[in-house]
């Protein structure tokens, strides 16, 4: 292989190596992943840069058949030294920042990095007088000097420190973090070896490279982790806050409702039913692509926001024994319009664009049918919003089996044959299906909650 080949391979590995450190980095800043050690990582992959681009400079400027090529030389061949040893000094820094070590800890390991590259930087600054790690001969081509062994068992002791480090505090990573640690140690080290064994070829940069990328996908692992954990943390506090608010609410909607301070467990046998069923959906993976645990939480905890609006409706309509007449059910049927605008007043001022959405749905859409004969669009089938859905189903249910004013109840079988004969005409099949596989629990429930009694919900 000739050595223009042997050029042209070792700039191409060095120039791909740049491009890799160059994303990392930018990718750090860009996304906003830059905290205090992917900082130190950052600095790590600007070093790589440096050390990768004056590589690039001692090939392609050796030689005497242009002027700039006698200063490139001398040069870039310093700089190349001092990033090289500078990625040690910031990939050190990275590792203290990560594991978070104490000030103590930290001083001490910095102090040990620190005197380490100046036992190698002092002969480096003489090295363009006395030739003590290269020489740059007459024809202007780089060499290793006498003593660039000396350099080499510098570096092997920087390798130890980071190793040392490594194998400490292992214990306080998970084992894809210390996979990307150990990659700095043993891939560019490996390289370095090939490199000093085999003159002319250039794998030092290339094996920084491959580390930097692992450590680098592993370090937006962890962070897609941390992030995940803060969310389940955030959605916990969030199903706390609203469970805690849920008695009182209970207790408001019933009167609100009714107008009856001893008004049955409505609400509270609403939010049991769909509590009970969308588990079961969850279980059964119906609607997977909406029904998650945490939208089935958000769920539970807006049932009884449904019919708040009808504290805007005359009690002459809302306690009328019997049927309503024409006037009297268009009247009732704006308490859906009533309801969304209180909810769109106070619920968004403490709650989530998603709980908010989701009371919404429930409040405006829960008198919608499967057939589209509902109100207040006439939506028909998927159109409804899954929560209305779901709310429809409990709800129906509870008005068929306790008392209401303008109505008698009916037995059990009987609700649930009606349950059955309405799946596809005014329910949601799969819903109505899965409902009616858990009658048994579906009645304890309506039996547990017949008081308004709330302790222990």
């Amino acid at each position: 292989m000739t050595k223009e080949i042997i050029y042209a391979i070792n700039v191409t590995l060095d120039a791909y190596s740049v491009l890799v450190s160059l994303i990392i980095t930018a990718s750090l800043y860009i996304f906003r992943k830059v905290d205090k050690s992917s900082k130190w990582f950052a600095y790590t992959n600007m070093a790589a840069i440096a050390y990768g681009i004056t590589d690039i400079f001692t090939w392609i400027s050796e030689g005497t058949d242009a002027t700039w090529k006698l200063t490139a030389l001398p040069a870039a061949s310093l700089l190349f030294y001092l990033s090289g040893i500078s990625v040690f000094l910031f990939y050190i820094g990275y590792i203290i920042r990560y594991h978070k070590l104490t000030p103590e800890e930290s001083k001490k390991n910095f102090i040990i990095c620190c005197v380490c590259i100046a036992i190698y930087v002092i002969p480096l600054l003489s090295t363009p007088f006395t030739g003590f790690y290269y020489t740059i001969t007459s024809e202007n081509v780089y060499q290793r000097g006498r003593f660039y062994v000396f350099s080499v068992l510098v570096e092997i002791v920087l390798y130890m420190q980071a190793l040392l480090l490594i194998i400490k505090y292992h214990k306080n990573t998970k084992s894809f973090e210390s996979v990307g640690f150990a990659s700095f140690i043993f891939i560019p080290f490996i390289c370095h070896v090939i490199q000093i064994m085999n003159y002319g070829i250039a794998l030092s940069s290339f094996g920084l490279s491959i580390s930097f990328f692992l450590i680098f996908i592993n370090q937006n692992h962890k962070i897609q982790l941390t992030l995940e954990a803060a969310k389940d943390e955030f959605d916990k506090n969030e199903y706390e806050n609203l469970k805690r608010q849920n008695e009182t609410t209970y207790y408001l909607t019933n009167l609100i409702e009714n107008r009856d301070i001893e008004s049955t467990g409505h609400e509270i046998r609403l939010s049991k039913y769909v509590d009970l069923l969308t588990e079961k959906c969850l279980e059964a993976q119906i609607y997977p692509e909406t029904l998650t645990e945490h939208f089935r939480q958000m769920l539970i905890a807006a049932v009884p926001y449904h019919d708040i609006g009808k504290i805007c409706v005359p009690e002459s309509i809302l306690k009328k024994p019997g049927k309503f007449d024409y006037s009297e059910y268009q009247q009732m049927k704006k308490h859906v319009d009533y309801s969304v605008n209180i909810i769109n007043n106070i619920v968004p001022m403490k709650h989530s664009r998603i709980f908010s959405k989701i009371v919404l749905d429930v409040c405006k859409y829960h008198h919608e049918k499967w057939n589209g004969r509902g109100y207040p669009e006439n939506l028909k089938g998927t159109e409804i919003p899954l929560a209305a859905r779901f709310m429809a189903i409990a709800e129906a249910f509870d008005a068929m089996v306790t008392p209401r004013c303008y109505k008698k109840t009916i037995s059990y079988d009987a609700a649930f044959d009606i349950i059955k004969k309405e799946a596809g005409e005014q329910f949601d099949p799969l819903l109505a299906e899965e409902f009616l596989r858990h009658k048994k629990k579906i009645i304890e429930i309506t039996e547990k909650y017949k008081s308004n009694f709330i302790e222990g919900l």
